[in-house]
């Protein structure tokens, strides 16, 4: 207001010199918490192979699962060959494998058996070790590559027949069988062995696929069903180069800035905004160099169509992970569908969220497990959540956005690694609450009883704690399916209490050096 008796010049000259008001900021993207992870079976299966298990590379992934109604079976690679392993035993009506709880809140595996064994023969007899394997479904087809050291691939793809409870079976019938197709893809030089990853994605899921189907050898004839069109991307770390496939057809080939090479990539979805190359229609790639993640449009051909660089570690300490976290943001200002973060993980044992908009660190969930972590994999059932396996035996479920506390030793640590995990918030409230009943003094039972009350209170509501199992050896592999709402009405009645029905489940199968393949289902608890 201007002071009495002010002329008219005078209240115009101070209404002009007024500081104009601050633009308000744009809300952006709100991370979606959703709800909590509760555990429903956890099981582990002692597996006869013919041979040992191979160790691979530290990174390397050779498990793979499928869900095909009401069948579910596991795929593991060994050596130069490839096994079918059946779990139908474990989801079977009456089969054991309640969830046990143990030492700070810690999962304790049952006992189980896996139903049969098959060598796949035609993803046998590698010319190498095989570093990685992949397994997804596409266009009717079950879709199962592995490569070797030397960054030769395979692709076999099955027709699935629904509602058949011996449909994930069919992966061990002989080759040229109805419907089945091979797909070889051979490396593009050879090299010194090492570590090699593939992943696969649809090229053209709403074409036909015949040039999938050309480029493609066995019978082929099964009802009329050709092979989608498929685009694969192979990494080998010291040849450090990325072979991009289409149709069975090398259409990309570029090399690496960092010195070790490319040690993880996945590919990222469609027709989402990102940065660097506004609405990317065909996806890109994304591969982890060293500490920094590089984002590749195979369309392009500046600057080898990198598009963008992060830095989502410090220096000296390399990513071994990747994945897509969908559904994990949610833009209020667009009014569009929810999108999602990029997931990265490795040796600095912290899961970092990058934002595709501008490829900056959203989220960081630090000390995810006590030795750097080798794999990752996002939950379906709850999107705040992903999976991380460590470096030795431990495997861990939390919110990525960092609320589900850390380890608290790690591998650098004076006593060699082997530091205490700090306890979920549940368990914390409990100790604290113990030892107010057991102190003597009123004013440490106070004290100790404010301290469990300010655990508990979470401010953004619902608990924090996450889950874990651990291993009898090193990891080799990490896979993740999703078990449909009609798959797990079984699971769900014999699980714990507070989990939600009608909705997906997560599938988690970890296998070990020691031949042991750990079997993890989870779903989403109750709202309220």
């Amino acid at each position: 207001m201007p002071p009495e008796g002010a002329t008219k010049l005078q209240v115009e000259h101070s209404t002009a010199n007024a500081r104009p008001q601050k633009r308000a900021k744009p809300s952006g993207p709100i991370f979606e918490r959703g709800p909590d992870l509760v555990p429903e079976k956890c099981v582990k299966c002692l597996l006869k192979l013919p041979k040992r298990l191979t160790p691979g590379a530290v990174q390397s992934n050779r498990v793979g699962l499928l869900v095909n109604g009401d069948a579910v079976a596991a795929y593991v690679s060994n050596a130069q060959h490839t096994y079918e392993v059946s779990l139908d035993t474990i989801f079977a009506a009456g089969a054991g494998g309640e969830v046990a709880m143990g030492k700070e809140g810690v999962l304790v595996p049952q006992a189980a058996q896996v139903g049969h064994i098959r060598q796949l023969d035609a993803l046998s007899d590698m010319a190498a070790e095989v570093q990685s394997l992949a397994s997804c479904v596409q266009g009717g087809h079950h879709l199962l590559a592995v490569t070797d050291a030397l960054g030769n691939a395979r692709i076999l793809a099955t027709p699935l027949h629904a509602g058949a409870s011996g449909g994930a079976a069919e992966g061990g019938a002989a080759e040229g069988s109805s419907g089945r197709h091979l797909l070889q893809l051979p490396a593009r030089s050879r090299g010194e062995c090492g570590w090699t990853g593939l992943v696969m994605r649809p090229s053209a899921p709403e074409e036909d696929g015949s040039a999938g189907a050309a480029s493609s050898s066995g019978d082929g004839g099964g009802g009329g069903q050709q092979l989608p069109e498929l685009e694969v991307a192979v990494a080998r770390q010291l040849a450090r180069d990325v072979c991009v496939y289409r149709g069975g057809q090398l259409v990309r080939s570029f090399g690496t800035a960092q010195v070790r090479g490319p040690t993880a990539l996945t590919f990222l979805p469609s027709g989402q905004m990102m940065g660097g190359c506004g609405n990317a229609a065909s996806g890109l790639l994304a591969v982890a160099e060293e500490h920094q993640v590089a984002l590749w449009d195979v369309r392009q051909g500046e600057r080898g169509g990198c598009v963008q660089r992060v830095n989502a570690y410090n220096g000296g300490w390399p990513l071994y992970g990747l994945a897509w976290v969908a559904g994990a943001v949610r833009d209020d200002e667009a009014g569009g569908p929810a999108g999602g973060l990029l997931a990265v993980t490795g040796a600095e044992r912290s899961v970092v969220m990058l934002e595709p908009r501008k490829w900056h660190i959203a989220t960081k969930w630090a000390g995810c497990v006590k030795y750097p972590a080798t794999h990752l994999a996002p939950s379906a059932a709850a999107p705040g959540h992903v999976y991380v396996a460590g470096l030795d035996y431990e495997c861990a479920a939390g919110r990525w956005d960092g609320s589900s506390g850390g380890a608290a030793g790690n591998a650098n640590s004076s006593s060699g690694g082997h530091g205490r995990a700090v306890l979920p918030p549940q368990l914390q409230a409990r100790g604290l609450a113990q030892e107010a009943a057991a102190s003597g003094g009123a004013v440490a039972a106070a004290a100790a009883a404010a301290a469990a009350a300010a655990v508990l209170d979470d401010t953004e509501g619902g608990g924090r704690a996450g889950l874990s199992f651990r291993g009898d050896s090193k990891w080799l592999g990490l896979a993740h399916a999703v078990l449909p709402a009609s798959a797990s009405a079984s699971a769900a009645s014999a699980g714990v209490g507070g989990a939600t029905g009608g909705r997906c489940r997560d599938l988690l199968a970890a296998l070990s050096l020691s031949g042991n393949l750990f079997v993890l289902t989870a779903g989403a608890a109750a709202e309220g």
